[in-house]
């Protein structure tokens, strides 16, 4: 909801501003035989809001932990941008704007699980909620190409464009968890649970399962890479930007939806979309 709230607010405050300004010229005003540059260069940084979605199987196969659904969580992205103005470049209204970044698209999922007959300290049994958790980290290099139209009389443009990435690193850690219970605090699983819950069949990647701490309350699944991750990745990126110019350089703030094409891994429907909002500072050349 917050993500919303900020996309439509910077929707808002652009669309005002545009109404109200029109597009000034980047030539020397004391050398008006000077051409307005072409060529924009510079650094572009931004907050990624990671939307996992399709879903993927669990790697605990026991028909009590489900398969997990959708995950999200926040992440960044920073990398170089170059923008090429198209037609006449006193005049130009569109461009095309190419990007090498930096992309990190990490996520959490939750689902939750039956009851199990866990410990207290002083050996009694209580029944306690669980619940199936995996954190995500997943990280690309991205390569993108963007089309651009500015409204005319505007610094308000529409952007859309392929991007493509080849993934630098992917790792899953899934863990069946006690959900703590304020009025039976200090459960724990018995240490001859781990061998019951998790044999060795039912290891994956011959990953061994075992508790994340002493307090024994979380079962560590698995922690590895992703398994049968892809090599690539094939999206389409579709935003705003709004241009504030600075005598040569131009602070581009922009938002954009980020489609997810391919999939994550080769065994199920999991992709990653996002939700990106960052800026783009360039240099005239």
């Amino acid at each position: 909801m917050r993500v919303r709230t900020l996309f439509l607010t910077l929707l808002g405050v652009c669309l005002v501003s545009a109404g109200s300004m029109k597009a000034q010229d980047l030539s020397d005003p004391l050398n008006p035989q000077k051409q307005k540059p072409r060529i924009y260069v510079g650094p572009v940084a931004g907050y990624n809001r990671s939307l996992h979605a399709g879903g993927f199987s669990s790697r605990f196969s026991e028909a009590s932990c489900p398969n997990f659904e959708s995950g999200t969580n926040n992440g960044y992205y920073f990398g170089l941008s170059a923008e090429y103005l198209l037609g006449d470049v006193k005049n130009s209204n569109s461009s095309v704007i190419a990007r090498v970044i930096y992309d990190n698209q990490p996520a959490f999922f939750e689902r939750p699980g039956d009851d199990y007959p866990s410990r207290l300290a002083n050996g009694d049994t209580v029944r306690t909620a669980v619940r199936h958790t995996t954190d995500v980290k997943y990280t690309l290099l991205q390569f993108e190409v963007m089309y651009k139209f500015n409204i005319p009389g505007t610094f308000l443009g529409i952007t859309a464009g392929p991007q493509f990435g080849i993934p630098i690193s992917g790792n899953q850690e899934q863990r069946y968890e006690l959900v703590f219970n304020p009025n039976a605090p200090g459960v724990q699983f018995a240490a001859e649970d781990l061998a019951k819950i998790v044999p060795p069949d039912k290891w994956t990647e011959g990953f061994e399962p075992k508790f994340s701490d002493e307090t024994r309350t979380a079962i560590v699944l698995y922690n590895g890479k992703i398994i049968n991750q892809n090599s690539f990745r094939a999206a389409i990126k579709l935003g705003l930007q709004y241009e504030i110019l600075l005598g040569r350089a131009v602070l581009v703030p922009c938002v954009y939806y980020n489609l997810g094409i391919t999939r994550i891994n080769t065994d199920d429907a999991w992709r990653v979309n996002a939700i990106q909002i960052g800026a783009d500072l360039r240099f005239a050349f």
